[in-house]
């Protein structure tokens, strides 16, 4: 901002009036006053000050010139300030329209108002344009055009606007069909940009789909197609209905004062709606949330619902809008067929007879049979016949009949476009006809970092993502594809989070839910019982995956013989993997799918005799390996015992020789005493880092080592730690490479970490980590989620191990923090797992004492918790 004592007295005098304008109208905003008056207001007031900067600079110049700029040139409001829609600090698009006639006095009045404008606070988005240019731009730049297309003359020549206006809306009349498809592209590649869902968590609430710009495009259409833009009087004119006209008058008030509270507040333009801003305003508007909702996830279904009929009603015009092609306009009428003179099958669409309107306006199962045809035909569904259906939907019965249980269920069984096909229901209105909860579940946010879309979006995802499972060429694609019962899995995965949003645990709601749909299916016992018990137990594979030590066999056969038999078994496999491809992109990595892989094929070998047993591969495995050992090796007991002690999850990756290769490596610590390598698998996307130290146990080792890691930014997913024969410890770590993750880690920085690993063994230094760009920030967001930092420790599960599970919010050297404090507290560690649960870290060690016996005592894991708390918890 300029300093004020360099101002002239004129500007001092409008700067003010427009804080105390804005002030005043904040004031009105505040106590409630209609967003679209608001906006009204602040517009008026921004229309004074130009007009006074506008005749201060006039006054200041030649009598002549000033006569002959009130003559041949207008200052022309366009964009949101033409339409009256001003935030309180929107840039003012204004355009210095002239006839070319007073080209250095055009100029100079140009220089004047930008400098004014800018000293009296304003952000202008100035342009100088004659009238031929402005039409001649209008038709060639669509950006230009949206802008153009609703003008308000401000000031100066009425008669010079007038010609302009009749120009440029008799070119738009010309250019109707390509600058209508120019116009959709222009707000497309915006939306790509900014938000292609409506469910976008942090939206902008100008520019991500079911955004103002959508408002605006629905504007800009409708004047193309009848030379009016105002939606009121689009209704009074008949070409908007009573229906949508409420519906965009309530959405349109709705985002222009969350807009406006939004710039208010920080008091300069603010359009994105970040995590805090949600609850800020939550709270603002009084949102309480009730029955599981928090305040902020009410307050974002309100947005979503908003959006969503914004997105409508946009997309709506825009398939109305577009020009037929002239290859369907000629042949359409030829090629078309009709499908038991209840539909028309076109070109490019699909459209109901007067018989299938009305089939479709009270038959539950006519709808399905619609959506099904578009899927198999390809065909997207006629617009006339899509919103008669909207329409209807609400109407259409409760109950589901024996024929449209049938079809549901021959639906969910064809993988091909499903996701596409159930968003198609949901978005009609209909699915819920079917499934209930996605009455609750439609809009409902889950306000954390982990989700990346509302509950409806994500089953309707996961069903998607499974689908899709068919065209992967690894062991997750055979076993998708050689199942048969898919209708089961997708329509698990429908339900599989419907629970969420009330205040019990969503499994248990899920399930109940599940056992209602069952029965208003018509399913058997039998299929209603593994339905509800998928929906009950969806997140068990996922914990046992990520959280618990699955190298104990014993471990993998209580999971399978849980489940009963080997569908269920490959239907919770499925599952799992399916509902975390649809939390966000690249949350099903491919170490997940390995190490999922992987349990599913053990897991399997406890219902298949005919499969060798996990024991019968490890007998094998030694066998082979010691007979690669060299002659004086296999005659070494050294070798036997070390490789009896070595964990079924290593074994399980290991060929023979490369099993040789490390013991032989093993060994060498004898007279190195200690060693670090590394290896990129490309299947899985990781680097796995092995080290074994001679005499290693007690030594502080798990967390020298790890933090190292962490300060190259290695991620580390999974860590283990083994005592073998004569005190050698080994130690493996899984990471990802967060400077490399788009391809595979080179040589020398594998080789590089490494050294560094076995450098940081009984180093006194602590290790240093590197600030991380918007870490910060992304703490800030993360502790908006409220979730409490939890230690649960558990000793009551089988072996030799006690379970420490530290939930808390990720920071830098939190792994190493708390691996040196169990260190400290003369513990050792035998195993870990570094998970997420929603927005918090799960740190999850198996830890013994240093004589190997199992911390039982009431006291000691007291007094282990306390500890492992003071780490997590922030400093009073």
């Amino acid at each position: 901002m300029p300093h004020t004592s360099r101002l002239r007295p004129e500007l001092l005098a409008v700067r003010e009036q427009l804080v105390e304008e804005r002030n005043r109208i904040r004031e009105q905003h505040d106590r409630g006053l209609p967003s679209v008056q608001v906006c009204g207001r602040l517009t008026s007031s921004v229309d004074m000050a130009i007009q006074r900067l506008h005749d201060a600079a006039l006054a200041d110049m030649p009598q002549a010139d000033a006569n002959a700029l009130r003559e041949h040139s207008a200052l022309v409001a366009h964009g949101g300030y033409g339409r009256r829609q001003l935030a309180p600090f929107s840039d003012v698009d204004l355009m210095l329209l002239h006839d070319g006639k007073i080209d250095a006095a055009i100029t100079a009045l140009a220089r004047r108002l930008t400098q004014d404008v800018f000293d009296v606070g304003l952000q202008l988005g100035q342009s100088v344009r004659s009238l031929s240019d402005a039409v001649q731009l209008a038709r060639t730049d669509p950006l230009v055009g949206t802008s153009l297309v609703e003008s308000r003359l401000v000031l100066g020549g009425s008669e010079l606007y007038e010609k302009y206006r009749t120009a440029l809306v008799a070119m738009l009349q010309r250019r109707r069909a390509p600058l209508t498809l120019a116009f959709i592209d222009a707000r497309r590649q915006e939306r790509l940009k900014f938000g292609e869902t409506v469910f976008v968590l942090e939206p902008n609430v100008k520019k991500s789909r079911g955004g103002l710009r959508d408002i605006h495009l629905f504007r800009w259409l409708w004047f193309l197609k009848s030379g009016e833009a105002d939606p009121d009087r689009l209704h009074m004119l008949g070409h908007l209905s009573k229906f949508d006209h409420r519906r965009l008058s309530s959405s349109t008030s709705f985002l222009l004062r969350v807009r406006n509270e939004m710039h208010f507040a920080a008091g300069t333009a603010r359009d994105t709606l970040v995590r805090p801003e949600q609850v800020r305003l939550a709270e603002r508007f009084g949102i309480r949330g009730y029955d599981g909702l928090l305040p902020v996830e009410e307050f974002m279904r309100d947005y979503f619902r908003h959006t969503n009929h914004i997105w409508f009603l946009a997309h709506r015009m825009s398939d109305l809008a577009k020009p037929t092609p002239t290859l369907a306009r000629v042949l359409g009428p030829v090629l078309g067929r009709n499908i038991d003179q209840d539909y028309r099958i076109g070109m490019h669409e699909i459209s109901a007879t007067q018989l299938g309107r009305t089939k479709l306006k009270s038959r539950t199962e006519e709808v399905l049979r619609l959506v099904d045809l578009a899927r198999y035909h390809d065909r997207r569904i006629a617009q006339e016949t899509w919103y008669h259906i909207y329409r209807s939907a609400p109407e259409l019965p409760d109950t589901v009949d024996d024929s449209t249980a049938r079809r549901f269920l021959q639906i969910m069984d064809t993988p091909a476009r499903l996701g596409e096909l159930l968003r198609r229901l949901h978005e009609l209105g209909v699915l819920e006809k079917v499934i209930p909860g996605f009455t609750h579940a439609r809009y409902l946010l889950q306000f954390n970092q982990y989700h990346k879309f509302t509950v409806d979006e994500h089953c309707i995802r996961a069903v998607e993502e499974a689908s899709r499972f068919a065209e992967r060429r690894d062991r997750l694609g055979e076993v998708y594809r050689s199942f048969q019962r898919k209708w089961l899995l997708h329509l698990a995965l429908l339900l599989h989070d419907l629970g969420k949003g009330f205040d019990r645990d969503h499994s248990e709601v899920g399930a109940e839910m599940a056992a209602a749909n069952a029965a208003k299916l018509g399913l058997s016992p039998a299929d209603a019982e593994t339905l509800t018990m998928l929906v009950r137990r969806h997140l068990e594979m996922s914990h046992l995956a990520f959280r618990r030590d699955t190298s104990d066999e014993e471990t993998i056969a209580r999971f399978a013989q849980s489940l009963g038999t080997p569908e269920h078994l490959t239907l919770i496999y499925l599952l799992t993997c399916a509902d975390l491809a649809a939390v966000g992109p690249g949350v099903l990595n491919d170490w997940k799918v390995e190490v999922l892989t992987e349990i599913h094929a053990r897991a399997l070998r406890t219902f298949e005799p005919e499969i060798a047993p996990a024991a019968d591969h490890r007998h094998l495995l030694r066998t082979e390996a010691l007979r690669l050992l060299k002659g004086d090796e296999r005659s070494s007991r050294w070798f036997a015992a070390q490789f009896d002690l070595l964990p079924e999850t290593l074994l399980a990756r290991l060929t023979p020789p490369q099993v040789v290769e490390l013991l032989q490596r093993l060994q060498s610590l004898e007279s190195t005493r200690s060693a670090a390598w590394g290896q990129y698998y490309t299947d899985a996307k990781t680097v796995e880092f092995t080290a074994g130290i001679a005499g290693g146990v007690g030594r502080g080792i798990f967390s020298s080592m790890a933090g190292t890691l962490s300060t190259f930014g290695m991620q580390i997913f999974a860590a283990e730690t083994v005592v073998l024969a004569d005190d050698l410890l080994l130690l493996r770590y899984q990471t990802e490479d967060n400077e490399h993750k788009t391809g595979p880690t080179p040589r020398e920085r594998i080789d590089r970490i490494a050294a560094a690993m076995v450098a940081s063994i009984d180093s006194p230094e602590p290790p240093k980590f590197r600030r991380i760009w918007g870490h910060d920030q992304a703490q800030a967001n993360l502790a908006l989620m409220q979730l409490p930092n939890e230690v649960r420790i558990d000793p009551t599960l089988p072996g030799d191990s006690t379970i420490v599970e530290v939930f808390t919010v990720d920071r830098l050297g939190l792994l190493y923090d708390l691996a040196r404090t169990i260190h400290e507290l003369n513990l050792v560690i035998r195993f870990a797992k570094i998970g997420t649960s929603l927005d918090r870290v799960v740190d999850v060690f198996y830890v013994t004492e240093r004589d190997g016996t199992k911390p039982t005592d009431a006291g000691r894991l007291e007094e282990i918790a306390t500890k492992l708390r003071q780490v997590i918890e922030p400093a009073a």
